[in-house]
């Protein structure tokens, strides 16, 4: 026993004298542990807290899973992944020391925002700025806003952060021209089906703001986009800015080659109109590497439909299932009767009265296990009262938390892009 103990000492104060070595086996732990491991000593304080070390293990932990969710608009504001309420700590971005914030988007780590100042703290008239920050380092970089008038305002404005290619992140801003004089213009599909899918007449424009230059950029020509697409909303995947339209094309911009593409959608089920529900497609993101895509199989049918997009573009392909039946085996209360709501429905037949006629539920984001656990996934739903998970390969639920409200509109209301990953990074800005 005391041998043991020795040569565990020994191996230890090994390891400690090799800073190489030392280095090597701590670029390998995870943000959290790194950021206990400096309380070791000041050597290990003075090692992790390097850029270089930072940079380089940010390089090294590209695809990580989140450790819990921001909400937009809520009172609980983070939901905590880890089960251990001992190592609950919400990310606070209370560093900032601005009046008012609101999350637009998270992206390797970092998080884009909309910050609003006081007027005599800030010498921007419009009294809102953008930044960008790192909740776990603490650092930010405000972005100025970019230029707009009365004739072209901002669509949106999304983040794009790769640690695999760049310590630097870029800003995509699209600029939309508010002259809209025409109908939409229906475009024919390539693809023979007989859908057409609609191209606004408005114009488009894409600048981009580089963390490197700190500058705004004008890039490609102005463009026209498929009718009513969400710029509003990007999601970043595969190097580029991906944008949903509720048409059969949506667009994406790879930010290197400053490229705008065209992306297939999944083709309707039934009809050729070429348009959809709002609530076809209730959420859309991006996990570890993996770009989703969650599509209600059909108003009759109580199933989701996950599915993945092909590195290359060529097509989504159906990752699982989810039967919504066996998620209310484990919360009933997601399996809604239209007389829990409106009882002067009741109809007096026990049998239509009593018979399931929809699901409340909200997805809120769909996590991916890292590396070894990639096929593994979590569907985090919002229903009455309760947030869940449930995981499609094993086909089980659990509770992650209690809920504010157990009313249906409350959890209703709740989108995809009113939720933000928290990742816990290294990077700086």
């Amino acid at each position: 026993m005391a041998d043991n103990s020795a040569n565990q000492t020994s191996s230890a104060e090994m390891v400690a004298a090799n800073q190489d070595l030392l280095t090597e086996i701590l670029f390998r732990l995870p943000v959290k542990s790194l950021l206990k491991s400096k309380c070791v000593s000041k050597t290990w304080l003075s090692l992790i807290s390097e850029p270089q070390f930072a940079a380089k293990h940010t390089h090294l932990h590209v695809n990580i899973a989140p450790s819990g969710l921001y909400f937009y608009g809520s009172p609980f504001g983070f939901l905590d992944f880890d089960t251990n309420q001992n190592m609950l700590k919400v990310p606070s971005l209370s560093f900032l020391n601005v009046s008012g914030i609101e999350i637009l988007q998270s992206c390797h780590g970092l998080l884009l925002l909309l910050c609003r100042f006081s007027s005599e703290d800030n010498n921007n008239s419009s009294g809102f700025t953008y930044c960008v920050c790192i909740p776990t380092t603490k650092n930010f970089m405000t972005v100025p806003l970019p230029y707009a008038t009365p004739n072209r305002s901002i669509a949106g404005i999304n983040l794009a952060f790769d640690p695999s290619k760049s310590t630097h992140f870029k800003v995509i801003c699209v600029l939309t021209n508010n002259k809209q004089d025409q109908d939409p213009i229906p475009i024919p599909n390539d693809n023979n089906n007989d859908i057409e899918h609609l191209v606004s007449p408005t114009y488009h424009q894409i600048e981009v703001f580089s963390s490197e230059t700190k500058a705004w950029t004008l890039s490609g020509d102005p463009f026209e986009a498929p009718h009513y697409t969400d710029f509003e909303h990007g999601v970043f995947w595969n190097g580029a800015i991906h944008w949903l339209s509720p048409t059969d094309i949506s667009l994406y911009f790879d930010v290197d080659s400053e490229s705008l593409e065209t992306m297939a959608m999944p083709g309707m089920h039934t009809g050729t109109t070429g348009f959809w529900s709002s609530q076809r497609f209730p959420y859309f993101g991006s996990c570890c590497g993996h770009l989703h895509l969650v599509e209600v199989e059909s108003i009759s049918e109580p199933g989701l439909l996950v599915l993945e997009m092909k590195p290359n573009y060529t097509h989504w392909f159906l990752k699982y299932r989810v039967d919504l039946n066996n998620v209310a085996s484990d919360f009933p209360e997601i399996a809604r009767r239209y007389i829990d709501e409106f009882p002067n429905l009741a109809q007096n037949n026990p049998e239509e009265d009593h018979r399931v006629q929809y699901y409340a539920y909200s997805i809120l984001s769909l996590v991916r296990g890292e590396e070894d656990q990639e096929d593994d996934v979590e569907l985090v739903l919002l229903i009455p009262g309760k947030i869940i998970s449930h995981n499609p390969r094993l086909n089980t639920s659990k509770l992650l938390s209690s809920w504010r409200a157990n009313n249906v509109y409350d959890c209703m209301q709740y989108q995809w892009y009113h939720v933000c990953q928290y990742v816990e990074s290294l990077a700086c800005v």
